[in-house]
C-alpha cells in the first residue's frame, strides 16, 4: 500500500487518527512545537510507528535519536518541552523527508528552535524568591518591643471572612482552571496582604508577573500575552494599567487579560487584582445613556470576580486578634490604639502619615496640597518636580511667600520623604528601577493614603485658578483627557477645551469629540459640526452622525448633506446612523419619504458592510440594541432577537421592549411572559427592567392579581427592582398597608427596597416614618436618599434642612439634584449664594445641568447677557464668566489653539 493510501478523514495510515495539535503558550516552545506540527502535516500525518522504524532504521546512520513510539507522540503533540535534542532533531529530519523540505535546512532550524526554548525564561519571577516587599505589600510599624533581629518581617497575620473565600478561589487555580479574584476596599486595609498570604498555597513552579518588574516604558498589554500556565498575574493596584488617561490603553490590557482567561493553552492563570472602591466603580459600572462607555473590556473581565475587603475589623474578629496579638507586639500595640477597629492601616502608618501632613509645616502642606489637587484632577502618579514647585506657589499668599527661605523647597521635600513607621513618607522621589536607565526630569508621588484622602477632603473646594494653566502646561496629551474631564465638570469650558485641542493634536479621536460634545451644548453650531468632522478623521466613525445630526437641528437642514453624513457613518461601522436619519427626517418632516430613503440606504448599506464587522462595532460601542432593530428591519428576524437578548442582559432596557414585542408578536403574551419571568428570576444586568415590563404587559391585559403574585416572588428571591412596580400596583388596588407590611419584612438589609417603602409611606401621608427611613440612609451618604429627604422635607415645610440635604445630595454626585436647592435659593432671594454654590461643585454627573441652573439664576436676576454667555462660554477658574473664544480644529483657522 502506498504511504498515501487510507489517509482521510483526519486519520493516517495504520488506523492512528492524526495527533491534535498541541496547546502551548506564546513564547519559543510554541515556536519550535509549531514548526514540528507544521512538518507532521505536510508529512501527511504518518503514523508514529512509522517515524520512529524510519528512524531506527536510518541507513547513513546519521539520525543521532532513537525516540521509542511515546516519545515520537509526545514530541509532535505534547505541550512539554522535549528534553533530548536528538530525539526532537531525528523526528524533525524524517518529517522534512516525508513532506520533501530541505532536510539540513530544516534540522538547523529545529536545533535553533529547541535552544531558544530550552533558555527561554518564562515571564514573571519563581515564587520562592519573591518577598511581600517586592509585591507591595506595606511595611509594617515598628515598636520597641519588637526589635528582635529574628522577628518575622510582617506581622501575624489574622485570617478574616474575605481570606477564606480568596483561599478557596486560589484552590480552583491549583486545580487547574483559570481565576480572577478582585479585592475591593480603601487604602491600607489589607488587601495586598491578603494576596500574598493566598499565593503560599501555591505550589513551587508557579511564578508571579507584575508589570512593576517590566522594563521601562515596556507596554504591559504586551507583556501580559506573553504569560503562560502556572503563573499568577499580579496587578496590585490595578487603576494604574486600567484606568489610564487614555482609556484605549487600559483596554488593550483588559483586552489581553480575557484573551489569558479564555486561552486554553495558558491555563491555569490567577489572575489577582486590588482596587480602591471608586475605581472599582469607574472600571465596572454601565455607562449612563448618552454616555460613551469606556470600559467594556474591564468591566467584563473583571465583573464577578470582586471581593469586599472590610475598613475594620468585623465584629466576629476581635477574638482572633487578641490571640495573635499575644504572640506579636506589633499587633498588639495596632489593637490597642487603632480607632473603630482599624488595625490593618494602623499597621501601616496611615494615621501617623495623616498626623504628620496636618500638622506639616506651611511649605511642606502647600506641596502636598497641591500634589494631592494635581492628582485629583487627573495628573499622573508620578508628578515633576517643576510642576509641584509652582504649584505649591498657589496655595500661599503673598506674605507667606514673602518669608520663604531660600532653601525652604530643599527643606520642605526632606520633610515631605522621610519615612515614618516604616512606610513612605507624604511625597518620595520616584528613581529608575534598574541601574543605567536615564531619570530624565525629576518627579515625585504622592502616598496612596494622601491621595486618597485628597480625594475626600479636597473634592469640594475649588482649586487655586493659577493651578489650571500649570496643568495645561505640564500635561501631556493622555493626562490633558483626564484633566479636561475635571475642567468640564465645573464648568470651566475653556480650559477644558485647551486641554483636549492638546490631546486632539497628538491624535486622540477621543478629545476632538469631547470638544464637539462641549460645543454641542451651546448655540456654536458651526464649530460643533467642524470638530465632530475632525474626530472623523481622527478615527472616530461616531461622531459623522453626530455632525449630521447637529446640522439638522438648524432652520435651514441641508438634508442632502445630512443624508451624506449618515450614509457615511453608516459604511465606517455606525449602524445606527441610518435609523437615525430616518428618525430625524420623519421628526423634521423632511420633504423626502423618511421610510422610502430608508429602505434604499439600507439595502446599499449591506453591500458595503458584512454582518460580522456591523456586529463587532456595535459590541465595542454599546450599541447592540440600534443593531438588533437594524437586523429585524431588514428581515433578519432570528438574528435581531439575539442580538437583543444579549443587549438585555447587559442592562439595555429599551432592547427589553423590543424583545417582549417581538416574542408578543410571534408566540402570544404567554411567551412574552414566560421571557420575562426568568429573566426577572436571573443574576443579569437586564432582571432590573423586567418588573416594570411585566407590570405593563400584565397590567395590560387586565391580570392585576397574577402581577403582583409574581412581583412579590421576585422581590423574596432577591430581586429588589421590583419593589417600586409592586408598592405602585399594591397601591392602585388599594392594599397600600398590605405592600408596606410586606415590604417592611424585606427592607433591613436592601436599601433599594427600603427606598420604595419610604417612597410608598410618603404617597400614604406617613412623612415621618417615611423620613426616618431615608434619614438614616442619606446619612450614611446615599445620595438618592438624600435627595428624596430633601424633596420630603420641602413638602413638610422644613426648607433649611431640605436645603441642607438637597446640596449634600448634589455634591455627592446626585443626578439632576440641583434644581431643588435653586429653587429654595431663589425663594429666599438668595441668588449669589446659588450662584457661588454652583460653581463649587465638581461631580462629574450633570455639570452642563449645573451650568443651565446658573443660567435660570442669572436671567431671573436680569442678567441676561450674561447668561448667555455663560451658555455658551461657561466660567472661568477664577468665578468669572468666560469672555467670548473660539476653538477651530487645524486647517479651520491660522495658528491652532483657543482664541478669544
Amino acid at each position: 500500500m502506498s504511504r498515501d493510501a487510507g489517509r482521510h478523514d483526519g486519520s493516517s495510515g495504520g488506523g492512528q487518527r492524526r495527533i491534535p495539535a498541541p496547546r502551548v503558550a506564546p513564547g519559543p516552545l510554541r515556536e519550535l512545537k509549531a514548526l514540528l506540527y507544521r512538518l507532521y502535516l505536510e508529512a501527511r500525518t504518518p503514523p508514529v510507528a512509522r517515524i520512529a522504524d524510519l528512524i531506527a532504521a536510518d541507513p547513513d546512520d546519521l539520525l543521532p535519536g532513537c525516540p521509542s513510539k511515546d516519545t515520537v507522540h509526545r514530541i509532535i503533540g505534547s505541550g512539554e518541552f522535549p528534553a533530548q535534542q536528538a530525539n526532537v532533531v531525528s523526528v524533525a529530519a524524517v518529517l522534512a523527508r516525508e513532506a520533501r523540505w530541505d532536510v539540513a535546512d530544516t534540522v538547523e532550524r529545529v536545533r535553533t528552535a529547541w535552544v531558544d526554548a530550552l533558555l527561554a525564561e518564562p515571564p514573571g519571577r519563581p515564587l520562592g524568591e519573591l518577598g511581600p516587599y517586592a509585591l507591595e505589600v506595606h511595611r509594617s510599624i515598628t515598636v520597641p518591643e519588637d526589635e528582635d533581629e529574628d522577628a518575622p518581617t510582617l506581622p501575624t497575620y489574622v485570617v478574616r471572612d474575605h481570606d477564606r473565600r480568596v483561599e478557596e478561589k486560589v484552590d480552583h487555580a491549583v486545580s487547574g482552571q483559570s481565576v480572577i479574584i478582585t479585592l475591593v476596599g480603601e487604602s491600607s486595609t489589607g488587601k495586598t496582604r491578603t494576596f500574598w498570604e493566598a499565593i503560599q498555597r501555591l505550589p513551587p513552579e508557579w511564578r508571579v508577573w507584575q508589570p512593576l518588574d517590566s522594563a521601562p516604558h515596556s507596554d504591559p498589554a504586551s507583556d501580559l500575552e506573553k504569560v503562560g500556565p502556572h503563573t499568577v498575574v499580579w496587578l496590585n493596584e490595578a487603576q494604574r494599567f486600567l484606568l489610564t488617561a487614555d482609556p484605549a490603553e487600559g483596554e488593550r490590557v483588559a483586552a489581553a487579560l480575557r484573551r489569558i482567561m479564555h486561552a486554553p493553552d495558558r491555563h491555569p492563570v490567577l489572575i489577582l487584582v486590588t482596587l480602591w472602591p471608586a475605581y472599582w466603580d469607574q472600571l465596572t459600572s454601565e455607562p449612563r445613556d448618552g454616555q460613551r462607555d469606556l470600559h467594556p473590556h474591564a468591566r467584563h473581565v473583571l465583573n464577578g470576580s470582586s471581593l469586599r475587603v472590610p475598613v475594620t475589623f468585623e465584629p466576629d474578629d476581635p477574638d482572633d486578634l487578641t490571640e495573635a496579638a499575644a504572640r506579636d507586639a506589633r499587633l498588639a500595640h495596632a489593637w490597642e490604639h487603632a480607632e473603630q477597629r482599624q488595625v490593618t492601616q494602623y499597621l501601616a502608618g496611615v494615621p501617623a502619615l495623616i498626623q504628620r501632613y496636618r500638622t506639616a509645616p506651611l511649605p511642606v502642606r502647600a506641596l502636598i496640597d497641591a500634589a494631592m489637587d494635581i492628582r485629583r484632577l487627573g495628573f499622573g502618579e508620578h508628578v515633576p518636580l517643576e510642576l509641584l514647585e509652582a504649584a505649591a506657589y498657589e496655595y500661599l499668599t503673598d506674605l507667606q511667600l514673602d518669608h520663604l527661605p531660600e532653601d525652604w523647597l530643599e527643606a520642605a521635600l526632606a520633610y515631605a520623604a522621610r519615612p515614618q513607621r516604616g512606610i513612605r513618607g507624604p511625597l518620595t522621589r520616584v528613581r529608575p528601577r534598574r541601574r543605567g536607565v536615564a531619570e530624565g526630569s525629576v518627579r515625585y508621588r504622592l502616598a496612596d493614603p494622601l491621595d486618597q484622602l485628597g480625594r475626600e477632603d479636597r473634592r469640594r473646594p475649588p482649586p487655586p485658578p493659577g493651578l489650571w494653566d500649570l496643568l495645561v502646561h505640564h500635561s501631556t496629551a493622555a493626562e490633558a483627557l483626564s484633566i479636561g474631564r475635571s475642567a468640564e465638570c465645573r464648568g470651566l469650558f475653556r480650559t477644558a477645551v485647551t486641554l483636549y485641542r492638546k490631546a486632539a493634536d497628538s491624535g486622540s479621536s477621543e478629545a476632538a469629540l469631547d470638544i464637539a460634545e462641549i460645543l454641542s451644548m451651546t448655540s456654536r453650531r458651526e464649530e460643533t459640526v467642524e470638530w465632530y468632522e475632525h474626530a472623523h478623521t481622527l478615527g472616530d466613525p461616531r461622531a459623522l452622525r453626530f455632525a449630521a445630526a447637529t446640522s439638522v437641528t438648524c432652520e435651514e437642514a441641508d438634508w442632502d448633506a445630512a443624508k451624506n453624513l449618515y450614509t457615511r457613518a453608516a459604511r465606517r461601522g455606525d449602524v445606527f446612523a441610518l435609523v437615525d436619519c430616518r428618525d430625524r427626517m420623519r421628526e423634521w418632516e423632511c420633504a423626502e419619504d423618511a421610510d422610502e430613503w430608508f429602505d434604499r440606504a439600507l439595502t446599499e448599506f449591506w453591500d458595503h458592510v458584512s454582518l460580522e464587522s456591523a456586529l463587532a462595532w456595535c459590541e465595542r460601542h454599546g450599541t447592540e440594541h440600534d443593531f438588533g432593530r437594524l437586523l429585524i428591519a431588514s428581515g433578519q428576524r432570528a438574528r435581531g432577537l439575539d442580538v437583543l437578548e444579549r443587549s438585555v442582559a447587559k442592562g439595555n432596557f429599551m432592547s427589553l421592549y423590543t424583545v417582549c414585542e417581538e416574542r408578543r408578536l410571534s408566540g402570544g403574551i404567554e411567551s412574552a411572559l414566560a421571557y420575562l419571568k426568568e429573566l426577572g428570576h436571573s443574576e443579569h444586568t437586564g432582571s432590573l427592567f423586567a418588573p416594570m415590563a411585566l407590570k405593563s404587559m400584565l397590567l395590560r391585559e387586565g391580570r392585576e392579581e397574577e402581577c403582583a403574585a409574581i412581583l412579590r416572588e421576585m422581590i423574596t428571591e432577591g430581586n429588589s427592582s421590583a419593589a417600586g412596580d409592586f408598592a405602585e400596583l399594591m397601591r392602585g388596588l388599594g392594599r397600600s398597608d398590605e405592600a408596606i407590611d410586606f415590604l417592611s419584612s424585606r427592607a433591613k438589609d436592601d436599601t433599594r427596597v427600603t427606598y420604595e417603602l419610604a417612597e410608598l409611606l410618603r404617597r400614604e401621608s406617613r412623612r415621618d416614618e417615611a423620613l426616618a427611613l431615608l434619614t438614616a440612609m442619606a446619612t450614611a451618604g446615599d445620595a438618592r436618599a438624600q435627595h428624596a429627604s430633601a424633596r420630603l422635607l420641602e413638602e413638610m415645610g422644613r426648607l433649611d434642612e431640605a436645603l441642607i440635604r438637597y446640596r449634600r445630595s448634589a455634591e455627592d454626585g446626585g443626578h439632576d439634584t440641583t434644581s431643588g436647592a435653586v429653587r429654595l435659593l431663589l425663594r429666599a432671594k438668595r441668588a449669589n449664594d446659588a450662584l457661588d454654590w454652583l460653581r463649587s461643585i465638581s461631580a462629574p454627573d450633570g455639570s452642563h445641568d449645573r451650568i443651565e441652573r446658573a443660567v435660570w439664576v442669572l436671567e431671573s436676576m436680569g442678567r441676561g447677557e450674561e447668561a448667555k454667555r455663560l451658555k455658551d462660554y461657561g466660567w472661568e477658574p477664577d468665578g468669572t464668566v468666560s469672555a467670548p473664544w473660539s476653538i477651530l480644529p487645524p486647517g479651520a483657522q491660522a495658528g491652532s489653539g483657543v482664541t478669544a
